[in-house]
């Protein structure tokens, strides 16, 4: 974004600030062009069995590093299955 039309976003919108203590934060993690994916890993559809484990896996992985997250959870039309500790 350096040197474009763009760069007041930074200037006006980004800042070093502190969430105050027991705040909770959402963030939403989300890919791109999965049916490309999908297709170079043959999944088949609805709920490829492969996929999905490797989506629960993606989101186990980041429990398991970050202890400090306590909900994951997957939505979309090629992820069926819920996550919870």
């Amino acid at each position: 974004m350096a040197n474009s039309e763009y760069e007041y976003v930074k200037r006006e919108f980004e800042f070093d600030r502190c969430l105050p203590p027991s705040n909770w934060i959402v963030v939403r993690i989300d890919g791109c062009h999965f049916h490309r994916f999908s297709k170079k890993h043959d999944f088949k559809k609805p709920n490829d069995e492969n996929a999905l484990n490797l989506m629960n896996d993606c989101a186990t992985a980041m429990l398991e590093k970050f202890p400090d997250i306590v909900f994951a959870y997957g939505v979309s039309d090629e992820y069926r299955y819920d996550i919870l500790t």
